[in-house]
Formats: C-alpha cells, structure tokens, sequence
C-alpha cells in the first residue's frame, strides 16, 4: 500500500482549505502562554487589537467586530473575557461575512468553537498568578468519555483574579481659569465559576442530539478613591471621595442540536436555544470637601436582565459533485429589561431625590440564507451566498412613549479561492459582502449613566437612543497566500470598506449637566492592509510568528483632521520566538506594539490614546508525558497608559489627561493529565 504523509498542523488546513478567509488559532497556540482571559490571547493574533479590554478588528470595536460562540452570536453585552480560555477548542478569526452566519460583522468575525471532544481524558490545570500588583489563583478540570452511544464532556474553571491600578490625572480649564490634579485607586477582584458540559448521543437510526452548555458565574467586587489638588481656580464639588461597589453576574447559554442524514448525500441539522444573562449591583459614592468633612452620599441599585430564546436550521446537500448547497435560518428574540434606582442625600442623612428608571427593549431577528460552494475547476473555488436578515426592536419604560424601529437587510455574498497555476502552495482570495452593525439594546435604552463628580465636556453623562439605526456597508477583500513546509505560511491581505449611517456621538449640555448620546450621522470610508506570517528557522530548533496591521479611515460626519472612526486603531504588530533547545524545554517570547494617537470625535471635542508597547515572554517544562509547568512573565515594559480627553468652544476649553503606570506579571500553570 501506498505510504500517504499529511504535512501541517489541523489549523493550517482548515485555513488554507476553506474557500473563506479565515485564520484558525488552534489548542496548542492557546496554552502558549497560559492566558486566563481571551483577550490577552487574542492581541498577539493577526490582525486583532485590543483597547480598554475590548477586542477589536481592523482597529474597530465598539460592535463592528461580531462575537460568535459556536458560530452563534453571542449574547449583547457579553464581554469576550466571560469565556476561559481552558474551554475552548480553537478560535476562528474571519475577515470577511458568510451567509451563513450572522452578517454583523462589518470589521470580521471571531468565532470561539467550545471543547467538543469525546475521547476519554481527565486534566487538571492549577495556576498562580500576580498581575498589575494582585495575587490571582485559577484551577481547571477536563473530563471526558464515553458509554456505548453516549459521549458526554464537563469543562470548568474556579478563578479568582483582580486589578489595582493608579492614575494621575491632570485638568485644566480655560475659562473659568482652574487647574487640578487627581491621584486615584482603583481596584477590583473577581471571583469567577465557567462550566461548559456537554452530552451526544448517537440514536439508532443514526440521528444525532447534542446538548453543549456554557455556564458563567461571577462576583466582582470594585473600590475607588480620588484626591485632588487644586493649584488654581475653584475645586470640584467633592474633592475627596471614594466609592464601592459589588455585582453578581450569572450567564447561560444552552443550545439542543439534532442531526438527520437525508439520501446519500444530504444532512439537516435543527437547533433550539436559550441565553439567559442576569447582573445586579450596588454601588455606593461618597464625597467630602478637602478637609475631609462629609458631604454627600450616592447610594444606587441596578439591575439587568437579558432573555433570548433562539432557533436555527440548515439543510445541507451536495448536487453534481461540484456543489455544496446550504439552506436555512436563524432567528432570536431577546429582552432587555433594566431598574436603576439612585438615592442622593446629604451626610446629615436628609434626602436630597431620588431617580427611578425602569425601561425595557426588544429585539425580535429572522434570517434566511442560501448558499453554494462551488468547485469551478480543480484549482478555483467560489463560494455565493444571500442573506436576508429582518430587525423589529421596541423600546419603552417609565416616561417613555413606546418606540418602535423596523429595518431588514439584504446581504450577498461573493468569495473566490484561486491556487495559481505550477503553484500548489501559492493562492489568491476575493470577497464581497454586504453587512451590518445593529445598535446594542444598551445604547437603545435612554437610561442616564451619571457622573458622581467633576462632570463637563470631558466627563460626560452617557445616554442612550431609541431612534438608533443599524449601520450598512459594502465591503472588498482580498488575500495572497502561501504556504511551505510543515508548519510554513505567510499572508498579505487588503481590505475596504464603505458604510453609510454611522454611529456618532452628540454631545450638549442640558440643566448644567454634560451629556453624551449616540445617533446616526454621516458616511464613512475604512481601507487597511494586513499581513502574517509564521515559519521554522533552520539554523534553531524554532519557529517565528510576525504580524502587522495597517488601518485607515474617514468619517465626513466629522470635520478632520483626525476623524477616524470609533477610535480605530491605526497600526498593530507583534514578532513571536518560540525555541526548543531541548525535548523537555521550550521558551517564547511576544513582543507587540499599538499606536493611538489624536481622534476627533465632533468638532470641539477630541481624545488621545497613547502608544502601547508590551512584551510577553514564556518557558515551559515537560516533566514527562503527562505532566509540565509553564511560567510566563507579562507586560515586561511596564510602559504607562496614556489617555486624554480634549474639549474647544468660542468662549472656554478643557483638557484632561491622564497616566496609569502598570506593572510587570508573573503566571506559573502547573498541567497533568490523570
């Protein structure tokens, strides 16, 4: 018999088969450096960035990069970092849409495939960690097997993790003449419960059910201080204040899938799920004057509510060996119900008012697509799909005369994968899609988020919208590939894009309070290039990962210069080491930088990022076949963040600036296989 060799990882394959572009991070890159949060791991990947916690593609967050969970959108306001890392299978990074999966994705889609797997296993991870000045501790367990028809799988993560942070802020206002500083704590610890269990069973007539559950419990508990100095001009209402805070979260995603063979070649695949998201929170301010008298006391309960129920089908058929044709749907209904409750009153304990806000939203979407993967010739493929997907949201609540928004959207699809002739390594991608960026039902709720003290033009109340549209844009990609040895690849893309009734900010000031909302304004254009590349050196034992990220963009809603869109991210890039020097040992570095630099958000208000420079290292021991200790040093540069905000009008001006030092991590993850 014939001896057939298969060189390159899965991940590889997957990304150099599919007729979409995509970028698959698989489990091995995953434990590289022992990340506890997704995000961490995310801003060493191609053409991924990360600001304030939020994952961005393109340089765009703020919704334009769509969450996917089992290729599934995830829940709104679900923050990428409730899923630990320990319970995924591999992380799908896709730069343009497909009709399949929701056309939300304006800047890409990062599709996180949970643990599947059936073979028999027990792991425990234990890990330690100091980061940012504050111990962390997090134990993992994996277990699977298998009993006859039935395969069943539990995941789960008990974390304990927090932050400590102090920045110096800096305030000067022209005008009314004042300057001041503030030196602040921040500091949070979150104890954290993922449990991600899993059932298949195979029935009879071949059929399969899957139940896959994701599970997130935490509480989070929050306090700050600020002090301030005035060098001239008048202070701010309570110079010396703090506050604290607690939250309990509790996050469930379920989902049943049955699976029917149809003939020889057909499959159609039946999904019913439900989200259930919860938060509540206490919250406590209080402020003094500069001697410490107290003042004033804020005292706030909230809660959140999110519930969707949600369905999806696909038939799947092959027709005349050449095509791969798909049909189906998805569709969710989902609630957004919010109570905010604000009691203010003196330190005398003499009420000074009371606000009460109760408001509540509703999403209802219905999709159909179709879909044909077609191979034109042995060496093109070309995918075609459409989407039509229909929106109806509601908002009402105490005070608020009922809105209603109605809106669909019809989203084709284009891809095109050409390997180049005499080149079986070496290909081109082409894509067009049409998609999407549907507002939040955060930003949907007019619910004010108030400041406690200093408010202005730079530290606005935040409010939401109901009138908010969806955005559209038409996009065009386009990919050079090649792929050599085993492990060997490297990519050059570009990307552009055109979206009209883009988000933008207003910002007034109304009964001596600063407001920010949001509204549909102007057009935008967004252009970039990318390029990775990943190979072994032959003088090392050792592979190298590069990386880099260009973006532009121009919003004519906003005078320039500057008027890049929310805040996008203009360059990324990493470079990444991994060496053997021996069978037992492997050590790694990461290093990366992100520019930010002035964005014009109106025209008199402006803000600042400064640049991020950070280098991550690892080594990791592999004691025996079953058992290795991985420890990783983080953010070696201990560079500071640099952050400002920047406001002009015809009779005053406003700058606040602000500098966070951090601090140098350490992890040690110790893994045995029992």
């Amino acid at each position: 018999m014939q001896r057939v060799e298969i060189a390159g990882s899965a991940a590889q394959a997957l990304r150099r088969n599919d007729t979409a572009a995509k970028i698959v991070v698989g489990r091995a890159d995953i434990d590289l450096y022992g990340d506890t949060t997704l995000s961490a791991l995310l801003k060493r990947q191609p053409g991924i960035s990360v600001a304030g916690g939020e994952v961005r593609m393109r340089g765009l967050g703020a919704g334009y990069t769509q969450l996917l969970i089992n290729g599934e959108p995830a829940p709104q306001g679900m923050s990428i970092d409730a899923i630990s890392p320990e319970l995924i299978e591999r992380i799908e990074i896709l730069r343009t849409a497909s009709a399949e999966y929701s056309a939300q994705a304006l800047a890409g889609s990062i599709n996180v495939v949970l643990r599947k797997g059936s073979r028999a296993q027990r792991d425990i991870k234990l890990g330690m960690e100091n980061l940012q000045g504050v111990n962390g501790s997090s134990a993992t367990m994996q277990i699977a097997d298998r009993a006859g028809t039935l395969s069943y799988g539990l995941a789960g993560t008990l974390s304990d993790t927090g932050f400590r942070n102090t920045p110096a802020t800096t305030e000067r206002v022209e005008g009314a003449a004042a300057l001041r500083t503030f030196t602040e704590l921040n500091t949070s610890q979150q104890t954290k419960l993922n449990l991600a269990p899993r059932l298949n069973w195979t029935l009879e007539n071949g059929d399969t059910l899957a139940w896959q559950n994701l599970l997130d419990l935490y509480r989070t508990r929050s306090h700050g201080d600020s002090r301030e100095t005035s060098i001239y001009g008048a202070s701010t209402a309570y110079p010396d204040n703090d506050w604290r805070a607690q939250s309990h979260t509790v996050f469930l995603r379920s989902g049943l899938t049955w699976t029917h063979t149809v003939g020889a070649d057909g499959k159609l695949s039946v999904k019913l799920g439900y989200d259930y998201n919860h938060r509540n929170t206490d919250y406590a301010f209080h402020g003094a004057s500069a001697d410490g008298t107290p003042l004033f006391t804020r005292a706030v309960k909230s809660n959140a509510d999110d519930d969707s129920i949600t369905t999806s089908g696909k038939y799947l058929a092959r027709l005349r060996e050449a095509h791969n044709l798909a049909i189906g749907w998805d569709g969710a209904d989902t609630r957004r119900s919010e109570m905010r409750r604000q009691d203010d009153s003196a330190a005398s304990g003499a009420a000074l008012g009371q606000l009460l806000q109760e408001y509540e939203a509703r999403v209802r979407r219905i999709a159909l697509f179709a879909q044909d993967e077609w191979d034109v010739t042995p060496r093109l493929q070309a995918y075609l799909g459409l989407r039509w997907e229909g929106l109806d949201t509601r908002t009402d609540g105490a005070m608020l005369a009922a809105v209603q928004n109605r809106s669909s959207v019809f989203s084709p699809v284009a891809q095109m994968m050409w390997k180049l002739p005499n080149q079986e390594r070496d290909q081109i991608r082409l894509a067009l899609a049409r998609t999407y960026k549907a507002p939040p039902t955060r930003d949907l709720l007019p619910r004010r988020y108030t400041i406690n003290n200093d408010n202005g033009p730079t530290n606005p109340d935040v409010q939401g919208n109901p009138d908010l549209r969806p955005e559209l844009a038409w996009g065009l990609d386009a990919a050079y590939e090649s792929y050599f040895g085993k492990e060997g690849s490297a990519s050059i893309s570009a990307y552009a894009r055109r979206i009209r009734d883009v988000t933008v900010q207003r910002l007034f000031e109304q009964n001596g309070s600063w407001v920010t909302t949001p509204y549909n304004g102007g057009k935008a254009k967004v252009a970039g290039i990318e390029f990775d590349a990943k190979f072994p050196l032959n003088a090392w034992p050792a592979d190298v990962r590069l990386n880099a990220s260009r973006n532009w963009s121009r919003l004519d809603a906003v005078p320039g210069p500057d008027n890049r869109l929310s805040a996008q991210i203009p360059f990324s890039a990493n470079v990444g080491l991994d060496y053997r020097p021996a069978g037992a040992l492997t050590l790694g570095f990461n290093a990366g930088l992100q520019t930010g630099g002035m964005v014009r958000i109106s025209d008199r208000l402006a803000s600042y990022t400064g640049v991020t420079r950070t280098v991550d290292a690892y080594a990791l021991w592999k004691f025996d076949s079953k058992s290795r200790l991985r420890i990783s040093l983080l953010n070696a540069l201990h560079q500071d963040q640099l952050l400002g905000q920047f406001y002009a009008d015809s009779s005053s001006s406003t700058a606040r600036t602000s500098s966070t030092p951090t601090r140098t991590g350490i992890r040690a993850v110790y893994e045995r296989q029992l």
